[in-house]
């Protein structure tokens, strides 16, 4: 639950940034267009890859991946 609070802040700060310093992410602007269209096709197998692993190590670093796509997600 740490973990997941510290990516919340990290989110957080993130969206502050971007609406203060636009031009803080100007770099993923070529992407954006990629990373949005992709969304229900990595939300699909991530869920599915989670669903599939048993141990939880895997679990947690699926879970971690996926946090970090919608992050990208949410701040392009």
């Amino acid at each position: 639950m740490k973990i997941l609070g510290w990516i919340f802040v990290f989110l957080g700060s993130l969206l502050l940034l971007k609406e203060f310093q636009p031009s803080f992410l100007d770099w993923l602007g070529p992407y954006a267009p990629y990373i949005k269209n992709a969304f229900w096709g990595v939300t699909l197998i991530a869920f599915g890859l989670y669903m599939l692993v048993k141990r939880r190590t895997a679990r947690k670093a699926v879970l971690v991946l996926y946090l970090l796509y919608l992050l990208l997600y949410l701040v392009v």
